[in-house]
């Protein structure tokens, strides 16, 4: 009797229920940062072409530079005909815009250190700091455009001023830009951290390729900045 119990299948036993991972797929065998284990995910495991963003990020950025290379030749070639062009005193505040644009590429890179450890609050924090500083950026561009209206030059007034205005403009305007895709992977990690973790790669190639384009748009203002200080 009991050679019987002892060759009998156990059918009491139950198997071991295994999860699948965050993209779906089958049991997650591996380690914590493995998208998913084996089994059918639909064929698509959620990351994509490898280095597709930043590839298109660079073509992106060679259409910008053409763009500002353009409007920049259009107004030396304007400079060189002394009639109407009068040279304007660079505002004092775009001074302040200077320290913190590249202020904001010093704490993008500390956000970005702390995503490269997993530390997601940390990671998050830096994030915002950015976000709030290229903000207090486009506040001080503003309020220099402000100071410029109360003297009385307007984007009209001599090409020189209106090469101020739709210079300073167009880089706000990418800016801005660049503020809501920062802004999005800040709400990704405020409220969904565990993405640091369980969706590393994707996450790691979007942050590369918005960093990529702040710190491109920093040196467009460096030298945009050095063009107008200096234009004659």
């Amino acid at each position: 009797m009991a050679s019987a119990l002892e060759t009998a299948p156990r059918a009491l036993e139950t198997p071991e229920v295994k999860l699948g991972g965050p993209h779906g797929g089958g049991p997650r065998d591996h380690d914590p940062y493995d998208p998913g284990g084996g089994g059918g995910d639909d064929g698509n495991d959620g990351r994509g072409v490898p280095g597709a963003g930043l590839l298109a990020m660079r073509f992106l950025l060679v259409s910008i530079t053409m763009l500002f290379v353009t409007i920049g030749v259009a107004y030396h070639q304007r400079a060189q005909s002394p009639r109407h062009w009068q040279h304007i005193h660079v505002p004092s505040l775009l001074w302040l815009s200077t320290g913190l644009i590249l202020a904001s590429t010093w704490t993008l890179e500390i956000a970005r250190g702390a995503f490269q450890r997993k530390n997601s609050v940390r990671y998050a924090h830096w994030l915002a700091v950015t976000v709030a500083i290229g903000a207090a950026f486009l506040a001080s561009q503003l309020f220099a455009l402000r100071e410029l209206a109360k003297q009385g030059i307007y984007l009209r007034n001599n090409p020189h001023s209106s090469l101020f205005y739709v210079l300073t403009g167009v880089h706000g305007i990418h800016l801005l830009g660049g503020m809501v895709a920062l802004s999005c992977l800040l709400i990704t990690a405020s409220r969904r951290p565990e993405v640091v973790l369980f969706d590393f790669r994707r996450q790691s190639s979007r942050a590369s390729t918005a960093a990529l384009y702040w710190h491109f748009l920093s040196a467009i203002w460096l030298c945009l900045f050095m063009g107008l200080l200096f234009w004659p």
